[in-house]
């Protein structure tokens, strides 16, 4: 059932937007084959012409949901990306990593929903539809005509930042960075939880704002990033692992 207003119906863009929220909302939860028209027209009390009239089909319906969200992050990405390039070269490889987690971490940080009132679900929802859109079968096709642009333009920064490092190597790790921020964007407090073994510890609570989780993933990426190459590493890191207690005390 369409709901009324006080006042008249509602507006176009309000209808709009709450197809959106709704249609989130469900993605988030069950994933992108839980998308279903009949029950975003229910809970978004709308009907189908509307979601035809605004979107068209449930597919058009989706990469408006996905381009609302990663449009804006995306736009901040690339403006940040130019201000590291143009800065100390020595400074770069730090400054393409903030680039890419900062914005992400921030927009995420507040469950508040936006203030203009529109696109009003929690950043836990918008969180979980993203991570959804991410891992759905088929990504591949629809992540390349969404973000392909900004991808390229981090890899190639990543290649004046690391010109030696082979291209393979190079896009192992670029892709542990889109994974290790997937993670990260359940939250500081899932980052920070402890193993029950030190169920006991109290966490910094410092450590749970948005700046101290993209000083925590920046300093793990830029180590990352700098390791040597799979096929070189084994011996000296194994020359830098101090064996167990236990293990001198056998052999001394």
């Amino acid at each position: 059932m369409v709901r009324h207003y006080p006042g008249g119906p509602r507006s176009s863009e309000v209808t709009r937007q709450s197809i959106l929220d709704v249609a989130e909302r469900l993605c988030a939860e069950g994933g992108v084959e839980a998308l279903s028209v009949r029950t975003v027209c229910k809970q978004a009390g709308a009907n189908v012409a509307a979601i035809n009239y605004h979107f068209g089909n449930k597919q058009k319906l989706l990469e408006e949901m996905f381009q609302r969200r990663v449009t804006p992050l995306n736009e901040e990405r690339l403006r940040l990306l130019d201000t590291a390039i143009a800065g100390p070269r020595e400074l770069l490889l730090e400054g393409m990593i903030r680039s890419f987690v900062g914005p992400v971490i921030r927009g995420i940080a507040s469950s508040a929903p936006a203030e203009d009132g529109l696109g009003g679900n929690s950043s836990r929802v918008v969180t979980q539809f993203l991570a959804r859109v991410y891992s759905m079968p088929g990504e591949e096709e629809f992540l390349k005509a969404h973000y392909e642009p900004v991808r390229s333009r981090f890899v190639l920064a990543l290649q004046l930042c690391l010109p030696g490092l082979p291209l393979d190597d190079l896009l192992w790790r670029y892709n542990m960075m889109v994974g290790a921020l997937i993670y990260a964007m359940n939250g500081p407090q899932r980052m920070t939880r402890r193993p029950l073994v030190f169920s006991n510890s109290q966490t910094n609570h410092n450590e749970l704002t948005p700046e101290a989780c993209i000083r925590q993933m920046t300093a793990f990426l830029v180590a990352g990033f700098q390791a040597p190459r799979h096929d070189e590493a084994p011996t000296a890191v194994a020359r830098q692992i101090p064996r167990p207690a236990r293990e001198r005390d056998a052999t001394a």
